[in-house]
């Protein structure tokens, strides 16, 4: 502000000496001077606003997670479950045999969540255990460190209390890369935003009837829980038929390629669905326990 108010002294000076007419013209000139810099500092507010807002928009559909790598959940998300898919312990560039199934070591890889919201991973790698560690972005430390789990177990969890940027990784435990390392990020925020759901379900009134239309709404609205997992294409409808039966709600899909193709069972399908599970009704312990059941039936062992 004090070179612009250095000009508009010195444009004075030339105005009292030009005269009246070519002082109206400084004068305008003066005007847009001053102007332009707060105008353009205010365009500049507002885009970096928007901006901000867009990176903390919730967006758990799973086109966007497939496409960006990332979910951002909203505040009334308690709980995340992130999967290691089958064959996500395989290298981005491996031979095509050896692919992998999904773009992603994790689903979401990367993920935004609210203060407070509690993380596990759920390992849907068949024949493959894994461990995590998690390291805060700041301090360099490790903060949590998983130790070893099974295939269609999950990690013992942990809650993010504070705002914070956070890298995890964990060896993929394969002998023909054994420096490998599948990473990802977790970035926690003061989400002031809701996530919206699609997810329909029934529940039982107290008049012991059926009502989806009434209780739909307040199903998704108590919504607390949220993972996303792969299926392949010709057993959807059984998987899905069987989380829904579980208690689980299915929020979206996306159907995609797989990365490696068919013909292998380690492969699974050629064509494959991501989808988005939610539950408003069960603790974390329960939910995994669900995938627990019904993961193992998808031919990928």
């Amino acid at each position: 502000m004090s070179i612009i108010d250095i000009r508009k002294c010195c444009m004075f000076s030339k105005m009292n000496i030009a005269g009246t007419g070519a002082g109206v013209l400084v004068a305008i000139l003066i005007t847009a001077i001053v102007s332009f810099p707060t105008n353009f500092a205010f365009a500049q507010t507002d885009q970096r606003q928007q901006q901000q807002q867009q990176q903390v928009q919730p967006n758990s559909e799973a086109s966007s997670i497939y496409q960006t790598h990332t979910m951002i959940l909203g505040k009334n998300i308690k709980n995340l479950i992130i999967e290691i898919p089958n064959e996500g312990h395989e290298m981005p560039n491996a031979m095509p045999r050896d692919l992998r199934v999904v773009n992603q070591p994790y689903l979401p890889q990367n993920a935004i969540v609210n203060v407070g919201t509690t993380v596990t991973w759920f390992n849907a790698d068949a024949g493959h255990h894994h461990q995590i560690t998690l390291v805060d972005n700041n301090s360099k430390k490790i903060v949590y460190e998983s130790g070893m789990f099974d295939n269609f177990i999950a990690s013992k969890p942990v809650k993010f209390n504070d705002t914070g940027a956070f890298a995890y990784s964990g060896p993929s435990f394969d002998k023909a890369v054994p420096n490998y390392k599948m990473n990802g990020t977790i970035t926690v925020v003061n989400q002031p935003l809701t996530t919206s759901f699609n997810s329909t379900s029934t529940a039982t009134t107290a008049a012991n009837v059926t009502s989806p239309a009434a209780t739909t709404t307040a199903a998704s609205n108590n919504i607390d829980t949220v993972a996303a997992i792969i299926v392949p294409a010709n057993l959807l409808d059984k998987v899905v038929s069987d989380l829904k039966g579980q208690g689980l709600g299915i929020d979206n899909q996306y159907p995609f390629k797989s990365i490696r193709g068919g013909g292998g069972t380690a492969g699974g399908d050629k064509n494959q669905v991501m989808i988005v599970l939610t539950s408003s009704d069960k603790n974390l312990n329960e939910v995994t326990s669900v995938l627990h059941k019904v993961v193992p039936t998808m031919p990928y062992s």
